[in-house]
């Protein structure tokens, strides 16, 4: 289509016009299809290992740990910009509504702009009015300064190094949660 478009211009009105348009729908498609890469999902806190029943000691299943009520865990995939922004900072202030602790992980991003930065601490600031402790994890250098800068720093959210450190402080943090207001 882009090929088409650029070549009936370049032909029946000027070189100059088919090169614009054509830069113009080539640079559209480039991003529509930049932001369907972007992605977010919910994660499921890791299980221990499975080892055989008759090899010692064994603790019943115990659903709880494995499927934590107060912790979410979300997963943030590619380039985190203006495209994808608003999907993804739409799931995440629906969490707010449903736990008392949730964790970003950003290991996987690897460039975000300011818009993505900006729903991010949207969804930050909504967490936080609803007493919900935000906890981002594998945060780069680069990506934790476009947060910082958007308000997204200490008071508001705590930053880990790794998705299990992560957990491991949101499952605190839910706890301390739980305690001083009870359901």
């Amino acid at each position: 289509m882009v090929l088409l478009a650029t070549f009936g211009l370049t032909v029946f009105r000027s070189l100059v016009e088919g090169i614009v348009v054509g830069f113009a729908l080539g640079a559209l498609l480039f991003i529509h299809r930049a932001s369907q890469t972007t992605a977010i999902e919910e994660q499921v806190p890791p299980v221990a290992d499975d080892v055989a029943d008759d090899e010692g000691d064994w603790a019943p299943y115990d659903a709880a740990v494995i499927a934590d009520p107060d912790v979410a865990v979300y997963r943030i995939t590619g380039a985190f910009f203006f495209g994808a922004a608003a999907a993804i900072g739409t799931v995440l202030d629906s969490v707010a509504n449903r736990h008392k602790a949730f964790v970003i992980d950003f290991a996987a991003v690897s460039f975000i702009d300011s818009t993505a930065a900006n729903a991010i601490a949207g969804a930050m600031h909504k967490a936080q009015r609803q007493g919900v402790s935000v906890i981002v994890s594998g945060a780069s250098l680069a990506i934790r300064r476009a947060l910082n800068t958007h308000g997204v720093a200490s008071p508001v959210v705590t930053f880990e190094a790794s998705v299990d450190l992560a957990i491991s402080a949101a499952r605190a943090s839910a706890v301390l949660a739980r305690a001083k207001f009870p359901v």
